[in-house]
């Protein structure tokens, strides 16, 4: 009798470590499976968000470095056009100087662009070459515009070309705003 209790009692425990077992493989080694294919995601989807984060810092970096080495050309856009301030510079170099504006029009939806037809006299040519390199630093954006006309008329050079100020308009113009800061 006693053998058969040892008998029974072993099968059972021989019964209950093979259901444990089949528990743990049915259950646990798929589970584990699942445990590290997520970890392999997740440091995949992390990678991708470091590598996207600093590729972002470092488009930031840049941006900034942008703003700021071409501060002055992000303001000419956005200092508003004064006739009568152009004409004083360019008395400069010219003896007389007369500004018509011919139109004003939306230029490719962002920016404001003003047409001047200029007429001005000069003593010589290299004073309108002159003036052609100090309208880069001027505090517009201006484009004086190709043909130039020259015809000498006694000691004087009268010229004649159209200038192009290009301005930002009014939805760009909050953004030039920010750089200022």
């Amino acid at each position: 009798m006693k053998s058969v209790g040892i008998l029974k009692l072993l099968t059972f425990l021989f019964i209950f470590v093979f259901v444990v077992f089949l528990i743990v493989f049915l259950v646990l080694v798929p589970s584990i499976k699942e445990l590290r294919n997520a970890k392999i995601q997740n440091a995949k989807a992390y990678n991708r968000y470091s590598y996207a984060l600093n590729r972002q810092k470092s488009k930031e970096n840049e941006l900034k470095k942008l703003k700021h080495n071409n501060l002055k050309i992000i303001r000419a856009f956005d200092t508003k056009f004064k006739e009568n301030e152009f004409l004083k510079f360019s008395k400069k170099y010219f003896k007389q100087v007369s500004l018509k504006k011919d139109k004003s029009k939306i230029y490719k939806k962002d920016f404001i662009l003003y047409d001047f037809n200029t007429v001005s006299k000069i003593t010589d040519p290299t004073v309108f070459y002159r003036f052609l390199t100090d309208i880069n630093r001027y505090d517009n954006v201006v484009q004086a515009d190709f043909p130039i006309q020259m015809e000498a008329i006694g000691d004087d050079i009268n010229t004649t070309f159209k200038l192009k100020v290009y301005r930002l308009g009014k939805e760009r113009s909050k953004g030039v705003k920010e750089v200022r800061r």
